[in-house]
């Protein structure tokens, strides 16, 4: 049972952190919940898909949406890495009993289009009040409200407003007192969906989970997105910073020239999987790869940050989406038990702040192992790296960050 008096909450942002946000608060708070977004209802998110790992989850366990990822999803079951131009198998790891035993659940891949539709939905059947087509072009503030104001003209005022509007987010603008441009990662990734037979995949003999291939100057990521073929895949290479106007692909983004593209990066591998699923695409983006340094603050006044707006990180490390989800289920507990104040706000980003911190630089850190072009001894020394210490990774859940569990982590 709540211990707070009823407020008005504005979300600002309809992706991954914002509806989870909401059902949180919807779940444990008595206060009224509104969520917009600056796209139209039908809009598709950019992406192709996404791993959710045991502590993502946990935190959707939370709001008993797990199995959106669980139903849907494609369970990974190892996790592997190969040499994409030798065929040499650097590491490969079962993991799906172990981490179900150890946590609960796999890992799973899913399509990010049908994860964040799900979410929206449930959403929306837990009775959020779920607006779009609303821009956010200002925010001011009174002793008592805050008000957004919108691109069209549009007002709305509310107790608290939190952001959970990603990386370029204006909120976070507005916490700052600037619009800082992002850090660029030196790397971009082409990132697809592609559907195979069940015959190719026994051609391929592509088991059902994740799987690195590396290269001199590329490193191609293969994984199942859902249980019927369908199989999620990115392709990350060095590039100059697209916010300069210059891109590798240029203007053309349809799929053809990105399949292209994607291929000119593996020509003359030996490992058939890359080439191959690249080849039966059907959907993808490119995306350039951008974090920033950690805000030292996550609030201002009744403005308060969470998931990408807060703590931004590049995909490469897999966690982006379970760090949004794992901040607002926090930020709803703690919401939950106490009245909106600067101790509060300061509290829930210390909370946050060592494990945001480290998965933002390990991402980082991840970019510059397998995407920046590097020298043929520093590959050497990689390579070996990862078969003596990947499978411990694997086997300790990253180093126990698997085990993390927001819904009930102590406050």
């Amino acid at each position: 049972m709540s211990k707070v008096s009823p407020l008005t909450i504005l979300i600002v942002g309809n992706g991954i952190a914002g509806p989870i946000l909401a059902m949180a608060l919807k779940k444990v708070t008595p206060h009224n919940i509104i969520l917009v977004d600056a796209g139209p209802e039908e809009a598709l998110p950019i992406g192709a898909a996404l791993g959710i790992a045991p502590n993502g989850l946990h935190a959707l366990r939370f709001i008993d949406a797990e199995h959106l990822v669980v139903d849907k999803g494609g369970k990974l079951g190892y996790m592997a890495i190969r040499k994409g131009d030798t065929n040499k198998t650097l590491t490969e790891q079962p993991v799906s009993d172990l981490f179900t035993e150890k946590y609960g659940f796999s890992g799973y891949g899913v399509v990010r289009s049908e994860y964040c539709y799900g979410l929206r939905a449930l959403a929306k059947e837990r009775g959020v009040d779920m607006r779009f087509k609303l821009r956010l072009k200002s925010i001011t503030e009174t002793d008592k409200t805050v008000t957004a104001h919108f691109t069209n003209g549009e007002e709305l005022s509310a107790d608290l407003l939190i952001g959970c509007d990603g990386i370029h987010s204006p909120t976070r603008a507005y916490v700052v007192g600037e619009d800082i441009k992002p850090d660029f990662a030196n790397a971009s990734v082409i990132v697809g969906l592609s559907k195979l037979t069940k015959e190719e995949e026994e051609w391929l003999n592509l088991k059902k989970g994740f799987n690195m291939h590396l290269g001199s100057n590329v490193g191609v990521g293969v994984f199942p997105a859902d249980p019927d073929g369908t199989w999620g895949w990115f392709a990350g290479f060095h590039t100059v910073d697209p916010a300069g106007g210059e891109t590798a692909w240029g203007n053309d983004h349809s799929i053809a020239e990105l399949t292209k593209l994607a291929q000119s990066k593996i020509e003359g591998w030996q490992n058939p999987v890359p080439s191959k699923v690249i080849s039966k695409t059907f959907r993808c983006f490119p995306i350039p790869l951008y974090d920033r340094q950690p805000l030292a603050t996550w609030h201002k006044g009744r403005v308060v940050l969470c998931g990408d707006a807060a703590h931004p990180t590049t995909p490469a490390g897999g966690q982006g989406s379970q760090m949004a989800a794992e901040s607002a289920i926090i930020l709803a507990r703690l919401l939950a038990e106490n009245e909106p104040s600067d101790e509060l706000f300061k509290r829930y980003a210390s909370i946050r702040h060592p494990r945001t911190d480290w998965v933002t630089k390990n991402s980082r850190r991840t970019v510059n192992t397998f995407f920046v072009p590097t020298t043929g001894m520093w590959q050497a020394i990689r390579d070996l790296a990862i078969g003596l210490i990947a499978g411990f990774v694997f086997r300790s859940g990253f180093v126990g960050q698997f085990g993390y569990d927001a819904g009930t982590v102590s406050l």
